[in-house]
């Protein structure tokens, strides 16, 4: 089974290339993304359903505010609320 983490960066290199797992920790633990990582993790944190981002803040050692701060200060917004499993619109 895979852990949240490598689940996570699997949706982020559907369409930009490979994501790293451990690449994907570090910018999600504070360093600086490149420009196509930023997409990359964009698409990862928008496609995955909000109970696999909280077992991923768990993996971080975060917690789940933590982890939206972060994707609003990369994105300039928050992780968006969605159904389990859905893909967002737009």
């Amino acid at each position: 089974m895979r852990s949240a983490l490598e689940s996570v960066a699997a949706y982020g290199s559907v369409s930009y290339g490979v994501l790293p797992p451990a690449r994907l920790r570090a910018v999600l633990l504070g360093e600086v993304p490149s420009a196509a990582e930023r997409v990359q993790i964009h698409q990862a944190l928008t496609e995955t359903a909000p109970y696999r981002l909280a077992t991923l803040a768990r993996e971080l050692c975060v917690s789940i505010a933590d982890l939206e701060q972060r994707a609003a200060q990369l994105f300039g917004r928050i992780v968006e609320e969605k159904t389990p499993g859905t893909r967002p619109s737009g």
